[in-house]
């Protein structure tokens, strides 16, 4: 599976911009900012983090503007209550980023390694 298709598992395979060649040349552009190629395998242990900062970053956008979020996903009847979802999305997916971080000792571009006491200060 390439870094592309396990993106869009993780947005439920839902174009949220526009259409779908540009949902697709967005995302991948997304991916190539958190240094992930969108046509190379994923691997887990080294692609899990920026890939779900890469859907962190959707979700962002889907947050700034629900229009584009309710047009595809039609089970919200008012805008409130499609941000208060993608809010709570967005809390879960950043508390996962870190859990992760913080499991692993991720080391990011900088040298940075995540560690128990960052884990402490930021949370």
């Amino acid at each position: 599976m390439t870094n592309l298709e396990r993106f869009n598992l993780y947005l439920n395979n839902k174009n949220y911009f526009t259409d779908e060649a540009k949902s697709q040349t967005l995302y991948q552009e997304i991916l190539e900012e958190n240094n992930l190629d969108p046509f190379e395998q994923y691997n887990k242990e080294s692609d899990q983090i920026p890939m779900l900062e890469s859907v962190y970053e959707v979700l962002e956008m889907l947050a700034n503007d629900t229009s584009l979020f309710i047009r595809v996903e039609t089970e919200f009847t008012t805008v409130s209550a499609a941000y208060a979802y993608l809010q709570k999305r967005l809390k879960d997916l950043r508390d996962e980023i870190n859990r992760i971080k913080h499991d692993t000792a991720y080391e990011d571009q900088n040298g940075n390694v995540s560690s128990i006491t960052s884990y402490l200060f930021y949370n």
